[in-house]
């Protein structure tokens, strides 16, 4: 992990965090000092590095001068279909699936599926795009689309998906149903044709003409705000 803000909101969610390298610079600074602060109070061992290594480690261009060693949560397996839970289909730049892993947690979206051929969703820049959101889901696996999508049909779950011809998000009905997945398609080609298969209701974002399609984060964003806003089904 790299960089003051990522490690702090790991340190918040209390995940392990084997050990911490820093440059003196960066130990130096007040946020360096804070955060260096929390590192001691959990007793996470961690030494000054030379400006050097921290480059040499760092996948970032302008690095902050700390980075920090995690294990890969561990997640539940999948088992229940989840209420909320997003699906991402083939979705390839990290920026893109860092931003909505960001944005599923800030929704409280606990479950995430991806299809095989997404984007490695530990690739160190969906790392830092996603701002330590890797450690708010529940799920958070690579699973088949057929037995996912069939567990949902069977339990009165929605399947939505985005296309620029599907119905307005707006006038969106979800009253009969017991919840909902978000498919995310690619960002070039949108969702494969034997996931759409699956869809059940297709929707849109109402917007001018001028502009072909949102870039996939950002449409993501919006129709989670709806999503969630919807009332379903209660138990």
């Amino acid at each position: 992990m790299e960089g003051h803000r990522l490690i702090d909101q790991a340190l918040s969610t209390n995940t392990e965090i084997e050990e911490v390298w820093i440059t003196n610079k960066s130990n130096k600074s007040s946020i360096g000092e804070k955060l260096l602060h929390k590192i001691d109070n959990k007793n996470i061992p961690w030494s000054i590095t030379p400006d050097k290594i921290i480059r040499q480690i760092s996948d970032s261009l302008n690095d902050q001068g700390i980075i920090a060693l995690s294990p890969i949560p561990i997640y539940k397996k999948y088992n229940k279909p989840p209420l909320q839970s997003i699906y991402l289909d083939g979705v390839s730049d990290p920026g893109n699936m860092g931003t909505i892993l960001r944005t599923a947690a800030w929704f409280g979206i606990k479950s995430v599926f991806c299809s095989s051929d997404c984007v490695d969703p530990f690739n160190s820049k969906v790392v830092r795009s996603a701002m330590g959101a890797h450690y708010y889901f529940s799920h958070f696996d690579s699973v088949l689309y057929e037995k996912l999508f069939s567990d949902l049909s069977k339990n009165t779950i929605k399947i939505v998906g985005s296309d620029i011809s599907g119905q307005s998000i707006d006038t969106l009905d979800l009253s009969d149903s017991l919840g909902w997945c978000l498919v995310l398609g690619n960002e070039s080609h949108g969702i494969s044709l034997p996931v759409r298969n699956f869809i059940t209701n297709m929707v849109t974002i109402p917007g001018t003409e001028n502009i072909e399609s949102l870039n996939v984060s950002v449409a993501g964003g919006i129709l989670l705000h709806a999503l969630t806003s919807l009332k379903v089904v209660t138990n």
